[in-house]
């Protein structure tokens, strides 16, 4: 090894392939520049191919770098050229040196670089944020709000919409978490009554009606007697009846109640056989003690 030829060629203004060959072989020299290592042992030094460290080594050879002996049966010998070291081959590429590389990137790229604008999106005034409220346990139905039921539904009386806003207020009351909570509980109102189906007209008068009734008869006490058409059924007996309440009667005798003809009648020549004719009658005169019991809590309850 030459420390000489060694420091020499780390000046050299040559590639990277090239120096490192050229090291690889000052690594062998002795003191006068010599060497005849073999190629496969410069590629194993430099981690090349010995194609690439023999195209390396012809590239110094024309540089006047390095040269070559060659020994029949023996191997090469490779003188160094010291004084070589320092000129730049002609086929060599021109490297630029640190400093100037510095220079060049500062010249492109100043800095720092100008800040990028910060934009914040502030919110408008006029915007409102709507929150929900649960409704109170102690609601009651606001008289606009009953009005406005009766003109949506017209088959609805004025409990029949007591008791839809009580059935309103107890399901929302009981719903809990998010679910109970309404920005707009009027509209929550609408959209209930508008599902709600149509008070159905096939069902007797409700307690709350008989005893609202009662209590217009203490003071003018004018029974009205509805008697049942022949031929008519229930459903329509049991319209006629509210009406009947509605346009002044305050109560209704036992004679308004439909009896078991009006059900049963048949025409003159029946093909219903006996077991089916006296199942029917059961039926009218169970379905008869039934309209009675319910005639008699009502007369209770006024």
């Amino acid at each position: 090894m030459s420390i000489s030829f060694m420091a020499l060629a780390w000046k050299a203004d040559i590639p990277s392939g090239r120096k490192l060959v050229l090291l690889a072989l000052c690594d062998h020299a002795n003191g006068q520049g010599e060497c005849y290592p073999s190629v496969e042992a410069i590629a194993r030094k430099c981690s090349m191919g010995q194609r690439t460290v023999q195209q390396h080594i012809g590239e110094l050879e024309n540089a006047g770098i390095v040269m070559r002996r060659f020994r029949k049966g023996r191997s090469t010998v490779y003188q160094l050229e010291p004084r070589n070291f320092s000129s730049t081959s002609e086929s060599a590429v021109p490297q630029e040196s640190t400093l100037q590389c510095a220079a060049s990137l500062q010249l492109l790229h100043p800095t720092p670089a100008n800040p990028a604008p910060i934009s914040i999106n502030k919110p408008s005034l006029n915007h409102q944020v709507v929150r929900g409220t649960p409704l109170a346990p102690n609601w009651t139905l606001p008289e606009p709000w009953a009005e406005w039921a009766l003109q949506a539904q017209p088959t609805w009386t004025a409990a029949h919409v007591r008791f839809v806003a009580e059935k309103f207020r107890d399901h929302w009351t009981a719903m809990p978490g998010q679910r109970g909570v309404k920005a707009d509980w009027l509209a929550t109102w609408r959209n209930w009554c508008r599902n709600e189906k149509p008070a159905g007209q096939n069902r007797l008068v409700t307690q709350g009606a008989w005893r609202s009734k009662a209590n217009g008869a203490a003071a003018g006490n004018n029974a009205v007697t509805v008697k049942p058409l022949p031929g008519e059924s229930l459903a329509t007996f049991n319209a006629r009846v509210t009406q009947t309440l509605e346009d002044g009667g305050s109560t209704v005798s036992p004679l308004a109640l439909p009896t078991a003809s009006v059900h049963t009648a048949a025409p003159a020549k029946s093909l219903i056989s006996p077991a089916n004719r006296a199942a029917a009658l059961a039926a009218a005169r169970a379905l008869k003690t039934h309209l009675v019991r319910r005639w008699e809590k009502a007369n209770d309850l006024m």
